[in-house]
């Protein structure tokens, strides 16, 4: 009989297992994981517009974030939210939304809208190349920016094979940077021992030329004296070096530029002080494309 009242106590207390979860909270008491989000959901939304600044088109992502962690903490202890509030728990969810890190991925981009709000362009999805915003090429209203960009490639390309050709020469190297960016051959005559100035400076009006001539663009109808010389017409530069004796330092400057010795290797060839060879150069290469009539 004992037995039997015990059995019965116990069956009488077994409960079946809720088909919906419950948990306790600080402000509503026992309630499913969806009453709690209803009821959460309104107001860490109204906070997150209004003191989190999250942009609208990220709110329910927001959302997501901090009610999946709020999950995540029930399922561990289903006490989680028994002493808390609903602002507390709503302050919690905002807090667990990740929305700085969504706010610090939207400013790298931009949406077309917004663009298109900004920008009085009839048709902003063809101007997004950054730098090309600018340019447009007559003719041509649908596929600007593709031209612009088989223009970038062409002009990588050609420099590529240059590259190619030079990259055993140090001063080819260096003549290949100062044609293709903003660095002088003044400001790279020193990088390399042996290798001044005026030997940086025709390696780069070559390698210019030769790029023109890949990228299709007009060449200068003028050659400079250094490619005439090159090019096996010698005549005018020697008539000019035997107006000076040898010993003179304007004969070693003409002949410096002649051989395509830097300054200071024309200095110690012809034992001058470097810095008045350098004067002497700079005129000389002057009477040079003079005599030659045309471009230094």
């Amino acid at each position: 009989m004992h037995n039997s009242t015990i059995s019965s106590s116990i069956r009488s207390a077994i409960r079946p297992f809720p088909r919906i979860a419950t948990y306790p909270t600080g402000w509503g008491g026992e309630m499913s994981f969806e009453q709690i989000s209803e009821q959460i959901r309104p107001l860490a939304a109204k906070m997150l517009l209004r003191q989190y600044r999250v942009w609208p088109q990220d709110l329910d992502d927001c959302l997501q974030n901090g009610l999946m962690y709020i999950w995540e903490q029930l399922a561990a202890d289903r006490n989680y939210l028994a002493t808390w509030s609903r602002l507390a728990t709503a302050i919690k969810v905002c807090y667990r939304s990740k929305s700085t890190s969504i706010r610090k991925q939207n400013l790298r981009y931009e949406y077309m809208e917004d663009f298109w709000a900004k920008h009085d362009f009839k048709h902003p999805e063809e101007m997004r190349i950054g730098g090309l915003e600018r340019f447009k090429i007559a003719g041509e209203h649908w596929a600007t920016w593709a031209t612009l960009t088989d223009i970038r490639i062409d002009i990588e390309r050609a420099i590529l094979t240059v590259y190619e050709q030079v990259k055993d020469d140090s001063a080819g190297l260096l003549a290949l940077y100062a044609a293709t960016t903003s660095v002088t051959s003044k400001d790279l005559a020193y990088v390399v021992p042996g290798k001044g100035e005026d030997a940086i400076r025709w390696r780069a009006a070559a390698i210019r030329n030769q790029l023109r001539g890949m990228l299709g663009t007009l060449r200068r109808e003028q050659p400079t004296w250094r490619e005439r010389f090159d090019s096996g017409e010698v005549e005018p530069a020697m008539k000019l070096l035997e107006q000076h004796p040898e010993q003179h330092i304007k004969y070693a400057a003409i002949r410096g530029l002649i051989e395509g010795k830097s300054s200071t290797q024309a200095a110690k060839a012809f034992g001058h002080n470097v810095n008045t060879l350098q004067y002497h150069r700079r005129r000389a290469n002057k009477q040079l494309a003079q005599v030659y009539g045309c471009t230094a």
